[in-house]
């Protein structure tokens, strides 16, 4: 369906959203922020969908449980790199603790589930919400969660057995 029929449908209120929401994702996947291989790095960890052929690699710098640096490399849909790259700044300076809290929340919201970003500031929630029209397709699930569930496998054991 093309974007003028599904004007139609829609109110000025939610296109503006929408247009706002593909405006940041636009941005993102153009000129991602934090897109480089990290000289010193604590954790990593690749992850890839063979379907569409998307990869990323998170590398972190993870300090007294907190993550001090972030970082990305990867190639892929717009959706991938632009998700990649505002997790980078959502994550970035959080405790392990929250940026697992926020990953799950992250995923839920994508996956059309209850989810929570109340403890965020305004321009974190904006980030995130960006991929709430996600979960009308499917298809793009992978894509957006892929970065998420990478860092969450990165960072996975951290606090276990006096891990950083």
């Amino acid at each position: 369906m093309q974007l003028k029929n599904v004007r139609k449908f829609l109110d000025k209120k939610t296109m503006s959203k929408i247009g706002i929401y593909q405006r940041i994702i636009l941005e993102h996947s153009k000129s991602p922020q934090n897109y480089k291989k990290l000289d010193k790095f604590t954790h990593y960890c690749e992850g890839n969908n063979p379907l569409c052929g998307d990869k990323v690699e998170i590398y972190t710098n993870i300090k007294n449980k907190k993550t001090n640096e972030i970082t990305f490399q990867g190639k892929g849909c717009v959706i991938s790199i632009a998700s990649a790259s505002i997790l980078t700044r959502v994550l970035r300076k959080k405790t392990i603790q929250d940026s697992k809290i926020i990953s799950e929340n992250f995923i839920k919201m994508v996956e059309n589930k209850k989810y929570d970003f109340n403890f965020l500031n305004e321009n974190e929630k904006k980030l995130l919400m960006t991929f709430s029209e996600i979960k009308k397709f499917p298809m793009r699930f992978k894509c957006a969660t892929m970065s998420w569930t990478t860092f969450n496998s990165a960072v996975r054991y951290v606090g276990y057995n006096n891990e950083v």
